[in-house]
C-alpha cells in the first residue's frame, strides 16, 4: 500500500501476546488514516454496553498517510477510544515525532485490547515487540517514565508515550503525553477525551518506540514532490506561520481578550488584562528557546527553562488554552505560575483545559453559593489564587480529597450539587478557551462535534474573527456575530478538518489546500481532487456521529448550549452577543442532510457517501 506501512499491530495485555495484521485497504480507501481510519476500526468492536474503563474498550494509536515523509506539519498521531469523560467516542491529537517513528518502526498504529494483571510498557524496537514489566513506573510522571525507559534500555533514539499519576488514577481527563531526546523536539500531548485513563485502566503505563526504516514508498514520489515543493517553499512566509513561530499560540491572548474570546472568570466576565498572561510577554521575559514537531516549519513550542522559582528541565511554555484556563478563567495573572502549572498538568498527566475548567467551575459554584460551605471537604475556594490551583491539580493527579470529585469533570462536579446545567460543557466535556458569543459559529462546533466541546474538530474561530476562509474548498469569511447563512459553511470546515485528521496534519500552519489535496493524492494514489475531498471528510464524519448514536448518544436532546453561555456580557468584546444555536442547527442539519427528529444521517446520505453498513446500522 503506498504512503502506509500496511499493517497493525495488535497488542491483547491480557493474554500477554501481541500479533500483525494486515491494513483493511477498503477502511483505509474510504476514511484515509489518522481519526477517520481509526473510527472505522473502533466502530466495529464498541457498543453501548462497553465499559470506558473496562477490558472490552480498544484503545487505537493511528497514523496517517502522510506521516513519516516530507509533508509539511503531517507528523501527528492520534488516539481514539470510548471517553470515560463522554461515554462517547474520544479522540486525541498529538504532535512531536511518536506518529512517525511508530510508522517507521513497520507499523500504521496499533490496536490494545484487555488488560495486563500487573503494570507494563509496550516496547517496538528493530522489528521485535515486547511487553516490559513497568512496576517501577507507577507513579512516575510522563517526563520521568520517557527518561527512565531510554536510560534503562540505554537507547536515546526511543520515542515514548506515556502516562502519568493521573491515568495511573483513572482521572477522567487523563492525558498521553509523547516525548523524545532529539533536541529541540515539542512535547506531543494527546490531552482530550481521557484517553490516558483509557490506558491507565489497561495497566500500561507507556509505548516506546524506535524508527527503523528510512522511508515510506509513496505511489507517484515525483508527483509528491511537485505538490510538497510550493507548500515548502511558502509556508515560512506565510503570516501565520511567522507569528506562531515568534510567539506561539499564547500569541492570539491579546487580541482574542479584545474581542471577547477568552473566557473570564468561569464565563462569567468579559474584560481582563489579557496582557499579563500573553505569549507576546511570555517571549519578553521567560521564553529560552523553541520547540518543534515532525517536518514542521512552525516550531510553535515555546521552551522556557524556569518559572515561579522551578527549574523546568522538559517545560514548554504554555499554550493559549492553558494561559487561559488557568490565568483568565480563573482570574490569575501570574504568568509564571500559570506556565509552572502548566508544566505540572503535563508531568501529571492531565488536560489543562478540563482540570482549570473544573477548578474554575468549583471556584465559581462556592462563590454564588450554589455549593454548600461544607462541600469539597472544607477546602475553600478562591478566585485569583495561582497557589491554591497548583495544589488543587495535584490533588487531582492523586485523587486525594476534593481531588477525587473534580477529577469526574465539571458536569459530574455540577450533577453531584444539583446543577449540572451551570457547568461550561458539551456532552461531558469542558469546551476550548474561545468564547461562542464572541463568534457564532463556535457555538455550533462545540455543539455538534462529535467528542464535545473541541476546538480541533474545527478551529472556525479562526474564520469568524480571523477571516482565515478557504477559497478553494468554498469556505468563506463570516461576519463572527452572524446566524443566518453560516451553517453551511461551517460543515464544510468541519469536514475539511476531519480530513486534517485523517493525514494527520497540524492545523496550525497554512498550506495551500491545492498542494494538500495533491500530496495526498500522489501519497496514496487514490483519486482525491479538491472536487471531492470534502466528501472523504464528511463521511469521517457521518462515521462518528453513527458511531456515538450506536453508543446511546441522545442527539436532539444533547446539542444545546450551557446556561451560562446563554447569559450576555455586559462588558469586553462580545458586545452583548449570545450565539443562537437553534437557527444555525436547523441549516447545519439540512447541510448536512441529517434527519431532525433523530439526529441520523438519513439513509440516502449514507449510501451516498458509500456507506452502506453504516446505513444498515442505523436505520435497519
Amino acid at each position: 500500500m503506498n504512503g502506509y506501512v500496511g499493517k497493525l499491530l495488535v497488542v491483547d495485555l491480557t493474554t500477554g501476546k501481541s500479533h500483525d495484521e494486515p491494513l483493511n485497504e477498503t477502511y483505509a480507501a474510504q476514511y484515509i488514516g489518522g481519526a477517520g481510519l481509526a473510527a472505522r476500526y473502533l466502530y466495529d468492536a464498541i457498543d453501548a454496553r462497553t465499559d470506558p474503563l473496562g477490558v472490552d474498550n480498544l484503545l487505537i494509536f493511528m497514523t496517517g498517510p502522510l506521516d513519516a515523509t516530507a509533508a509539511p506539519s503531517a507528523g501527528r498521531f492520534v488516539v481514539v477510544a470510548r471517553s470515560p469523560q463522554t461515554g462517547l467516542y474520544g479522540e486525541a491529537n498529538a504532535g512531536n515525532f511518536f506518529g512517525p517513528d511508530l510508522k517507521l518502526a513497520g507499523y500504521d498504529g496499533i490496536i490494545v485490547r484487555g488488560k495486563a494483571p500487573t503494570p507494563v510498557y509496550l516496547l517496538i524496537r528493530d522489528g521485535k515487540v515486547e511487553l516490559r514489566d513497568a512496576a517501577h513506573l507507577r507513579g512516575k510522571t510522563t517526563y520521568e517514565t520517557g527518561d527512565t525507559i531510554r536510560a534503562e534500555l540505554d537507547d536515546q533514539k526511543l520515542t515514548v508515550a506515556a502516562i502519568g499519576p493521573a491515568g495511573e488514577n483513572l482521572v477522567k481527563y487523563a492525558l498521553i503525553l509523547a516525548t523524545n531526546a532529539r533536541p529541540g523536539a515539542k512535547k506531543g500531548i494527546a490531552g482530550r477525551c481521557g484517553m490516558g485513563a483509557v490506558m491507565g485502566s489497561k495497566n500500561l503505563k507507556a509505548i516506546a518506540v524506535r524508527a527503523g526504516r528510512t522511508q515510506i514508498a509513496l505511489h507517484d514520489p515525483e508527483a509528491f514532490k511537485a505538490a510538497v515543493r510550493p507548500a515548502v517553499d511558502m509556508l515560512p512566509d506565510d503570516l501565520s506561520t511567522q507569528v506562531w513561530r515568534a510567539v506561539g499560540t499564547s500569541g492570539g491572548m491579546d487580541m482574542f481578550g479584545m474581542q471577547g474570546n477568552v473566557p473570564t472568570k468561569y464565563w462569567t466576565q468579559g474584560a481582563f488584562e489579557y496582557d499579563k498572561i500573553s505569549g507576546n510577554l511570555l517571549a519578553e521575559t521567560i521564553l529560552t528557546g523553541h520547540a518543534t514537531c515532525h517536518a514542521c516549519m512552525v516550531a510553535c513550542g515555546r521552551k522556557v527553562a524556569r518559572a515561579a522559582g522551578h527549574d523546568l528541565p522538559h517545560a514548554e511554555g504554555p499554550e493559549y488554552e492553558t494561559l487561559a484556563a488557568f490565568g483568565s478563567l480563573m482570574l490569575n495573572d501570574d504568568l509564571e505560575m500559570i506556565t509552572y502549572i502548566g508544566s505540572q498538568c503535563d508531568a501529571l498527566g492531565m488536560d489543562s483545559i478540563s482540570a482549570g475548567s473544573t477548578i474554575a467551575f468549583a471556584t465559581y459554584l462556592r462563590a454564588e453559593g450554589w455549593a454548600p460551605a461544607s462541600a469539597f471537604d472544607g477546602f475553600d475556594f478562591h478566585w485569583s489564587d495561582p497557589q491554591q490551583a497548583l495544589q488543587l491539580v495535584q490533588l487531582i493527579a492523586r485523587r486525594e480529597g476534593v481531588g477525587d470529585a473534580l477529577a469526574e469533570g465539571s458536569r459530574n462536579l455540577g450533577a453531584r450539587y444539583g446543577v449540572e446545567g451551570m457547568a461550561v460543557q458539551f456532552n461531558g466535556m469542558e469546551p476550548a478557551m474561545h468564547d461562542p458569543r464572541a463568534q457564532s459559529g463556535m457555538a455550533l462546533v462545540y455543539s455538534t462535534s462529535p467528542i464535545g466541546g473541541s476546538h480541533n474538530q474545527s478551529d472556525y474561530y479562526m474564520v469568524d474573527l480571523t477571516g482565515r476562509a478557504i477559497d478553494d474548498l468554498g469556505i468563506g469569511a463570516t461576519d463572527r456575530f452572524e446566524v443566518a447563512g453560516k451553517a453551511a459553511n461551517v460543515a464544510r470546515h468541519q469536514n475539511w478538518r476531519a480530513v486534517s485528521a485523517s493525514l494527520v496534519q497540524c492545523i496550525f500552519p497554512n498550506p495551500p489546500v491545492k498542494n494538500v489535496v495533491e500530496m495526498i493524492a500522489a501519497a496514496t494514489g487514490y483519486d482525491i481532487t479538491l472536487d471531492n475531498v470534502l466528501s472523504y471528510g464528511e463521511r469521517m464524519w457521518d462515521l462518528k456521529r453513527a458511531l456515538n448514536i450506536k453508543l446511546g448518544y441522545a442527539a436532539r436532546a444533547s446539542e444545546k448550549m450551557p446556561e451560562l453561555l446563554l447569559r450576555a456580557l455586559a462588558d469586553g468584546g462580545t458586545e452583548g452577543h449570545v450565539a443562537e444555536l437553534e437557527p444555525m442547527l436547523r441549516e447545519y442539519y439540512v447541510a448536512r442532510d441529517w434527519d431532525w427528529a433523530t439526529g441520523k444521517p438519513r439513509r440516502e446520505k449514507l449510501l451516498a457517501l458509500g456507506m452502506p453498513e453504516i446505513a444498515r446500522d442505523l436505520w435497519g
